[in-house]
């Protein structure tokens, strides 16, 4: 196995706890604006950004118009910053793992299928800008998780091989998104997952797999 020199990190649910935070904006929107999440649940309601989630349900009910569409985005980004420090909670051995990355040298970069305005809030919040190299949204790709293009992106900005990279994702979306990148992936934290070789529970296991300085 060739020496790990990047690591490309999923934001919600590895970086952040924020699975009820989702769980709740999605509840919330739909009832605000009584959309019909069917389309959604025919994809496990995971398989999509925030943008192209509530573009399935419009259409799906014929009611998309490019107005409706913008005030209910807007309403989402309300949401986000309004209930942030309620319920999104930085994970706690991040902030640790992610100096030792940074002072061995490794390229990081966030890949997420948040928004940009969504990514840019927390990093400010959380403090989190100089640890990573290059941020990856939802809003710098034509299509979200479980397409590959995000993980893409980010390997062209690192200039590196894909076996010099590791990918930490916790979904079962974003284990698939690693899969169709071509990618060796982590598994962090998604009991559906526990008994495979590449699954961790704590992200200072990643060490075990870098060559680093602890």
């Amino acid at each position: 196995m060739e020496k790990i020199k990047a690591v490309f990190f999923d934001f919600d649910g590895v970086i952040v706890d924020s699975l009820s935070f989702w769980e709740n904006l999605f509840n919330k929107v739909i009832k605000t604006y009584q959309l019909d999440a069917t389309p959604l649940l025919k994809n496990d309601g995971i398989n999509f950004t925030t943008h192209e989630a509530i573009e399935i349900m419009l259409q799906h009910q014929q009611r998309f118009t490019k107005h409706l569409y913008q005030d209910i985005i807007h309403w989402t980004e309300k949401f986000y910053t309004d209930n942030f420090h309620d319920h999104i909670k930085l994970n706690e051995q991040a902030i640790d793992v992610l100096k030792t990355l940074k002072s061995n040298d490794i390229q990081i970069i966030l890949v997420s299928n948040s928004s940009r305005q969504q990514i840019d809030y927390a990093f400010q919040e959380f403090n989190l800008s100089n640890y990573f190299d290059d941020t990856i949204s939802a809003d710098d790709v034509k299509k979200g998780k479980p397409n590959p293009e995000g993980y893409l992106k980010a390997l062209e900005k690192t200039n590196r091989l894909k076996n010099e990279v590791i990918i930490i994702e916790d979904s079962t979306t974003g284990i698939q998104t690693a899969k169709n990148a071509g990618i060796n992936c982590l598994i962090y934290k998604n009991e559906s997952y526990v008994d495979k070789k590449n699954y961790i529970d704590n992200l200072n296991d990643i060490y075990k797999l870098i060559e680093i300085k602890t």
